[in-house]
């Protein structure tokens, strides 16, 4: 059995830190095609840091790539970037090819493809993962920012609805990874605050603090952000649904009560298209069927719709949100994303196909870096 840990992580946090001066992370992603984009448009201001998701049943599979870890289990770096439909990945090259100084690390543990997974984390069983996941962790030298089990509330991640046993993998990971002397990790704990799930749930509002691990496990809370804040559903429902606001004041107002700073870790338009200038339709669950209802719109009306709101809800709280991740693609070009819109239609969110936008993008990060009104 592995200890307990009851300290908190030991790598430094910049965002708390008085001699960074409450330092703001951008980073960029969310696969490597799009910072790859990103970065060769030349387009916008630098990111401190870039995106990967990993899967943790698969870290040690040859025929699964290793879970988009980016290296074998004896800890060399492949040359190989898995795709499993949303954009080639390898947390290795994001956290090595680009100087960055953070990853952001998106770690899936859902039970979708492994019934049963959060037992096995729980009893031990995975602790060979655990020990895969710090040898990648001591091989970067970047401060890895670990999303484990993100968008804990989304009925999409089968497992996670059991809060408890999600709380007791959650602390496994991070119980392991202490053990094992890993100290350029910050644990991010993060939500989806989505609206689409309250649908999905039939209006049953899910009670937030009942995932959380506990101040010792969580360095940064996090949640995801993808419509206007004050945003509400055209198609008839049998209930009312709070607007994004209010389910990301959720985790804002927790962040303030238990002193953590928040990540916005994933961060999209979602229905409008940056290049042909149009929004559409997300989801039938929502405002139609995905993809449909298309219309024009300006530049200025995409900012003033979509990125200045999250702006200003950034500014809002600023005495806690420190880090935004920003996904960067043309979600068209993939196929987990594409036509039909099974996961609904997400558009072409790319900053540096609209001059306007890249412009006022990099203006708006490098004022809310800065600190400055």
């Amino acid at each position: 059995m592995l200890a307990a840990a009851a300290c908190a992580s030991p790598v430094p946090d910049p965002t708390t830190n008085e001699s960074s001066g409450d330092r703001r992370l951008f980073l960029i992603g969310q696969d490597l095609g799009a910072i790859r984009g990103y970065i060769d448009s030349a387009c916008c201001t630098a990111a401190d840091g870039g995106t990967a998701y990993v899967g943790f049943f698969e870290m040690l599979l040859a025929d699964a790539a290793y879970g988009g870890l980016g290296i074998d289990p004896d800890g060399r770096p492949l040359d190989i970037e898995a795709d499993w439909g949303a954009g080639p990945g390898s947390a290795y090259k994001t956290a090595t090819e680009f100087g960055f100084d953070y990853l952001a690390l998106g770690l899936s543990m859902t039970e979708n493809f492994h019934p049963g997974g959060l037992d096995q984390i729980v009893a031990g069983e995975r602790d060979r993962e655990i020990g895969q996941l710090a040898r990648f962790a001591k091989a970067v030298d970047t401060t890895i920012l670990l999303r484990i089990g993100y968008e804990f509330d989304g009925a999409w991640n089968e497992g996670y609805a059991d809060a408890a046993r999600y709380v007791l993998a959650y602390r496994r990971i991070v119980d392991g990874l202490r053990e094992r002397g890993v100290s350029n990790v910050l644990y991010v704990w993060q939500g989806a605050a989505s609206t689409t799930d309250v649908v999905l749930d039939g209006g049953r509002l899910d009670v937030i603090r009942d995932w959380y691990p506990g101040d010792a496990y969580v360095d940064w809370l996090g949640f995801s952000w993808f419509m206007h804040p004050d945003e509400q559903p055209i198609v008839e429902l049998p209930f009312s649904v709070p607007p994004p606001r209010d389910l990301a004041d959720e985790i804002v107002e927790l962040a303030r009560e238990v002193g953590k700073p928040v990540l916005i870790a994933e961060a999209a338009p979602q229905g409008y298209d940056l290049r042909d200038k149009t929004v559409a339709h997300h989801t039938p669950l929502w405002d139609g069927d995905a993809g449909s209802g298309v219309r024009s719109v300006s530049s200025e009306t995409i900012w003033a719709d979509w990125f200045q709101p999250m702006f200003d809800y950034m500014e809002a709280n600023a005495d806690v949100i420190r880090g935004l991740a920003y996904i960067n693609v043309r979600w068209d070009d993939q196929d987990m994303w594409d036509a039909p819109y099974e996961a609904g239609y997400w558009g072409d969110t790319r900053v540096e196909v609209d001059a306007t936008i890249a412009d006022r993008f990099s203006e708006s990060i490098d004022r809310w870096r800065s600190g400055r009104d």
